[in-house]
């Protein structure tokens, strides 16, 4: 029993102590307003007539010029100072003369030194047999190409043919530093050509050929001049020169003779001032003219009275009888 009643007492205490949530948001229902529009309002721009201001014209005012006469000071002259030159006899010193020493040249012999020869050392070359990669081969895939055959048209060509021309001509070269020793000359006459050439060889034999060209070919005349030589080489010896030594001869001195200079004293001649010619100045007054205005000439404007015509009237020829 007593169980019973504790837990009505609980339920009780539960059930005073829930209350509904205070913080629940209202909602308002929003209120809508009609957009208030207003006319614009026009203005009539307002317009102001311009005014006319009359244009103030002013006479020029005239200032005759003012003139200084400018003011000439004479210039002053002021003699120069002259000043005798000083003459200071020059301090002759003789001359020291010193002996010269002479020493003998030392002969030193040069050494020589026969050349090593050195036999060159011959290497046999390596060979090496190529290795050889058999090449990977893969069989293309081959399409049948479509070919069309095209149309060849031959072309139309005119062959152009050139008259032979006559000429001639010759030249040689000599140049001794390079051994350079040749000629050459050729002539034609438009079907037949001929010429030589002439080269001297190093073996010192010299080779000329006479050619002669033409419509059956060309042909050649192979000549050689003198006998090929193969000289023999030949080590050169080396001598030591003799050295001789050198005759030594002593100088012979002459003692010189000094003549005193001679200063002739300068003549000083005083210079001769003239006076400047001075001449005043020579100032126009500058001639004034008053400007002319002319008043305007006005006429009165010519008025044509109009030619007034009376009408003519004419009677009838005769009243109307009643």
């Amino acid at each position: 029993m007593k169980f019973v009643i504790l837990v009505a007492l609980f339920a009780a205490a539960a059930a005073d102590s829930y209350k509904p949530a205070e913080y629940a948001p209202k909602y308002e229902v929003p209120k809508y307003e009609v957009p208030k529009y207003e006319v614009p309002k026009y203005e009539v721009p307002k317009y102001e007539t311009p005014k006319y201001e009359e244009p103030k014209y002013e006479e020029p005012k005239y200032e005759e010029p003012k003139y200084e006469a400018p003011k000439y000071e004479a210039p002053k002259y002021v003699a120069p100072k002259y000043e005798a030159p000083k003459y200071e006899a020059p301090k002759y010193e003789a001359p020291k003369y010193e002996a010269p020493k002479y020493e003998a040249p030392k002969y030193v012999a040069p050494k020589y030194e026969a050349p090593k020869y050195v036999t060159p050392k011959y290497e046999a070359p390596k060979y090496e047999s190529p290795k050889y990669e058999s090449p990977k081969y893969e069989s293309p895939k081959y399409e049948s190409p479509k070919y069309e055959s095209p149309k060849y048209e031959s072309p139309k060509y005119e062959e152009v043919t050139y008259t032979p021309q006559p000429y001639s001509f010759g030249y040689d070269v000599k140049d001794k530093e390079s051994y350079t020793d040749f000629d050459h000359s050729e002539k034609a006459d438009g079907q037949v050509t001929t010429g030589s050439y002439r080269v001297a060889l190093p073996d010192g034999r010299t080779q000329i050929v006479t050619y002669k060209a033409d419509s059956y070919g060309y042909t050649a005349d192979v000549k050689y001049e003198g006998e090929a030589q193969y000289p023999e080489y030949k080590e050169t010896q080396y001598k030591a020169p003799a050295y001789t030594a050198p005759a030594y001869k002593e100088p012979e001195y002459k003692a010189t003779t000094y003549a005193a200079p001679a200063y002739p004293a300068p003549a000083y001649k005083a210079p001769e001032y003239k006076a400047p010619a001075y001449k005043a100045p020579e100032y126009k007054a500058p001639a004034y003219k008053a400007p002319e205005y002319k008043a305007p000439e006005y006429k009165a404007p010519e008025y044509k009275a109009p030619a007034y015509k009376a009408p003519e009237y004419k009677a009838p020829a005769a009243y109307p009888k009643y």
